[in-house]
């Protein structure tokens, strides 16, 4: 199994657009061959979002993110770079 999750920072003012564009990139990804999961998750204390995708296999993910990153939500509606973070299941 593989984890992918990407921590986001949104403009306050632009954080429903985040949400939004992360949802509909989401539904993307989960069309994708091998993704088990996808979810978005809001940290109202601090905050940001977390994109959260789980996959078969890195493998599968790696087969598919070139063509997904190409509609991935814009960067410009963040007040800083997001975090990605790629993991392997530790067996």
């Amino acid at each position: 199994m593989f984890l992918f999750y990407a921590v986001h920072y949104p403009h306050p003012e632009k954080e429903a657009l985040l949400i939004q564009g992360m949802h509909e990139f989401g539904e993307l990804i989960k069309k994708q061959p091998g993704c088990i999961c996808v979810h978005t998750f809001r940290d109202p204390e601090n905050g940001t979002l977390i994109a959260l995708a789980i996959w078969e296999s890195r493998e599968a993910f790696q087969a598919s993110w070139p063509i997904l990153v190409q509609d991935a939500p814009s960067e410009e509606w963040e007040v800083k770079p997001r975090e990605v973070h790629l993991l392997d299941s530790a067996l």
